[in-house]
């Protein structure tokens, strides 16, 4: 799992001008809506869902990721959204239209898969073209998009090139154009960036992120990296056991997640345990740790008295040696252990005889101001903390 700086990073890239419509776009109208998944189920075996009852909407122009583990459900919404899978039960509408029964390639949907399917056999201009000649396009047309769609992804000179002549990823700029090149309005990309090293994934994310917002065309994107997630993506919906768990916008999603798992799943997350002592008012509520402190943190969902609590709070909104106010939680808790990040020193310690906590403090430079063994004050503001009922959703 990525740090808390990576996501940090991912949550602050300078969105395009154009953001503010797209996010309008995701609370679209169902008739405004290009993909619409009504009450669809998968099993493969007539025992087990692999996907629950997903009903979802997909705004045009949008780039929506799927994010979860592995198991989830997040890929076989993909493939059946493709055609490669069937659904089980319900319905999936594009543009308004059943396309239960409409097989794969009469779809009308760009693949951008993660061993990037090129014809090994073919050049880069002969891979591009494939999809045109299938479609009987002139060849007068055709090379005219081939062109373009080199061009777009800044590979002119290599279009007599075979994929084995080329980097990981110039063949992954490949199997995007290739996705592109007969103006799909949907596409789908199945892990496309897996296979790269972590700096070739971070450039072709800005490179994919970039023709999306240029293009104007809807994504659908399948990930298990939340940093990835929240780096490109309008809305992310968060799968775990066939469930979407939580669909938001990438700073929602990490700010305020909806469930225990939501919020354990993406970035570091620090928990504790209890038991709910007073709803008490505005949003705010009290609970008792087992060494009999309460403490204070913003109730999510229905909690009831003497409900199993889980606390949730972020390494970096937990503050180490805190002024003692009415809105802050404050703790005793003892250095465990600390782990050098050049920037940043991530400290353990243990509280409230639980499992250790993670605080992120920034590096200073001066060293030495805390030693494994030390006793330390840890707190947390209320609205930074997030109290969740155990066991609530799945």
């Amino acid at each position: 799992m990525p740090g808390s700086n990576e996501l940090e990073k991912a949550l602050n890239t300078v969105k395009p001008a154009n953001l503010k419509e797209r996010v309008q776009k995701t609370s679209a109208t169902l008739e405004d809506a290009i993909v619409r998944f009504v009450n669809v189920q998968k099993t493969y075996d007539s025992e087990r869902l692999v996907v629950r009852n997903l009903s979802l909407n997909i705004a045009r122009g949008e780039f929506l990721t799927l994010l979860g583990p592995s198991g989830s459900g997040k890929t076989t919404t993909l493939m059946m959204l493709a055609g490669f899978e069937p659904a089980t039960h319900g319905e999936i509408l594009l543009n308004g239209k059943s396309i239960n029964r409409v097989p794969p390639d009469k779809r009308g949907i760009g693949m951008v898969f993660q061993n990037y399917a090129l014809f090994p056999h073919m050049t880069v201009a002969e891979n591009l073209a494939f999809p045109l000649q299938v479609r009987s396009m002139s060849k007068v047309e055709i090379k005219k998009r081939v062109n373009a769609a080199l061009e777009m992804v800044e590979l002119e000179t290599l279009g007599n090139r075979r994929p084995a002549q080329l980097s990981g990823g110039q063949q992954q700029r490949v199997a995007v154009a290739r996705a592109l090149i007969f103006e799909p309005e949907l596409v789908l990309m199945d892990e496309p960036l897996g296979a790269l090293d972590k700096r070739l994934r971070e450039q072709m994310q800005y490179e994919i992120k970039s023709l999306h917002d240029r293009l104007g065309v809807t994504i659908v994107y399948v990930t298990h990296d939340q940093s990835e997630a929240l780096t490109m993506s309008d809305r992310v919906a968060v799968f775990n056991d066939g469930e979407i768990q939580q669909l938001s916008r990438p700073a929602d999603l990490y700010e305020k997640p909806a469930t225990a798992f939501v919020a354990d799943f993406i970035g570091e997350n620090n928990c504790l345990t209890g038991l709910l002592e007073d709803r008490g008012r505005n949003g705010i509520c009290a609970v008792r740790l087992p060494n009999g402190q309460v403490v204070k943190a913003s109730q999510v969902g229905e909690l009831g008295d003497g409900n199993e609590i889980v606390l949730s709070v972020r390494p970096e909104r937990v503050v180490l040696n805190p002024s003692r106010t009415a809105d802050m939680s404050t703790l005793e808790a003892t250095v465990d252990k600390l782990i050098y990040h050049g920037d940043h020193v991530r400290i353990r310690l243990t509280v409230a005889g639980q499992k250790p906590i993670v605080v992120k403090v920034a590096n200073d430079g001066q060293g030495g101001a805390v030693m494994k063994g030390d006793v330390k004050r840890v707190g947390w503001l209320a609205r930074d903390c997030r109290a969740f009922k155990r066991g609530a959703g799945r």
